[in-house]
């Protein structure tokens, strides 16, 4: 059969149904068992029962495939479990758990790789079927009964790309209430991977400030989140679909098309020191190499897995150099990444740093790799620091 009969069947996927299975851990068919604690993931389709949670963390995938299929399996944190059929004709598996959070998984047919059509898609270079693992130590990413800010899908016209682009914009719950207020506003980029869309929908940036505003952790900000990937008429893409000057081009948006538009539609404040920028992996390099570079324009960093500013002494022209002429613009540098990824080299940049008098924070997300679960908390860490005037 081919990939699109494959798509065509794997719909029926969708239609519910009541008998619940959990795996004998024996080899053959898979056989009906049902203790009543099985909860549907938050992610699941409407229609969808699967996949499931079981309280002592067990996770249940079913699969519908072709009857011609000879073998389907699950992927998932970088591992491959063989799925079972049932006396439906149904491929099932139950796994021991899975890594906190978000996590991106498949199926795997004959070979051929599919997405869950029972799982609401996420973008991560492309629609990806995305699970949520429950994380107990991480509640500050889950709503609460707490005011909720709004997300805001802005449009506006960019000079450098000729063309319209989009925006996410959050703005904080008692932005509708306090029609003469303004506020201080955070420049969030996502990484390689992603779009406008994933600080919202990935990275749960809105619930995080929500919980933090509410706690008096956080300052009431307006956060934009622009599309990282930028392109002038003929530009040929590269490597990870990046222009030739895929940064300048980037500054470019930023400085001469975004910030203009948002100061002039948004009640900001328009100048450098209620001004932030950060991001993750690709977005964290943009905050580097573009924020830091103006200096004028933006008085805090944060650089999620995106590598690091450098010798004090030396990157960006010398901007560093004199500690205490730098200290009087920028209040803060911010650097982070997973225990999993590379540490040593984020820890030594700190320290670099700090002992050239430089304002500078880490965070190690422990246990974490180049994934949401490092990009979400360090968030939650980076912004209680931004925005508080002393």
């Amino acid at each position: 059969m081919t990939k699109l009969g494959y798509a065509v069947v794997l719909a029926a996927a969708l239609l519910p149904r009541a008998t619940c299975l959990a795996q004998t851990g024996q080899a053959g068919v898979f056989s009906v068992q049902d203790d009543g604690q099985w909860q549907t993931s938050s992610n699941a389709h409407r229609l969808s029962k699967f996949p499931r949670i079981h309280p002592d963390g067990r996770v249940w995938f079913r699969f519908e495939a072709p009857e011609t299929a000879k073998s389907v399996q699950l992927h998932i944190d970088r591992k491959t479990y063989d799925m079972q059929k049932d006396s439906a004709g149904l491929w099932n598996v139950v796994i021991p758990g899975a890594e906190p959070g978000y996590r991106i998984y498949s199926f795997v047919v004959d070979g051929t790789s599919f997405m869950d059509p029972g799982s609401i898609p996420f973008y991560s270079n492309g629609n990806v079927s995305v699970l949520e693992y429950p994380s107990p130590a991480d509640s500050f990413y889950l709503p609460r009964h707490v005011p909720h800010g709004d997300v805001h899908e802005h449009w506006f016209y960019s000079k450098v790309d000729q063309k319209f682009r989009r925006a996410f914009v959050y703005t904080p719950p008692d932005y509708e209430k306090n029609p003469n207020k303004r506020y201080p506003v955070l420049y969030l980029q996502h990484g390689a991977g992603e779009n406008e869309t994933e600080w919202t929908h990935s990275g749960l940036v809105n619930i995080i400030l929500d919980n933090l505003i509410a706690d008096g952790r956080a300052v009431p900000m307006i956060v934009v989140m622009n599309n990282d990937f930028v392109y002038r008429p003929g530009d040929v893409r590269g490597r990870m679909a990046l222009a030739p000057d895929w940064a300048g081009n980037f500054r470019d948006l930023l400085l001469d098309d975004a910030i203009p538009d948002i100061d002039a539609y948004y009640r900001t404040i328009p100048d450098q020191q209620d001004r932030a920028m950060a991001g993750l992996s690709l977005g964290g390099m943009l905050t580097n190499q573009v924020g830091l570079e103006n200096t004028d324009t933006f008085s805090y960093y944060g650089i999620f897995s995106g590598g690091v500013v450098g010798d004090p002494t030396t990157a960006h022209h010398g901007v560093m150099a004199d500690a205490a002429a730098f200290n009087k613009k920028v209040k803060l540098i911010f650097e982070s990444c997973g225990s999993l990824e590379r540490p040593e080299s984020v820890r030594g940049n700190v320290e670099q740093l700090e002992s050239h008098g430089i304002n500078a924070v880490l965070y190690v997300s422990p246990n974490t790799a180049h994934e949401w679960q490092t990009w979400r908390r360090s968030l939650y860490h980076f912004l209680p620091l931004i925005f508080h005037s002393d």
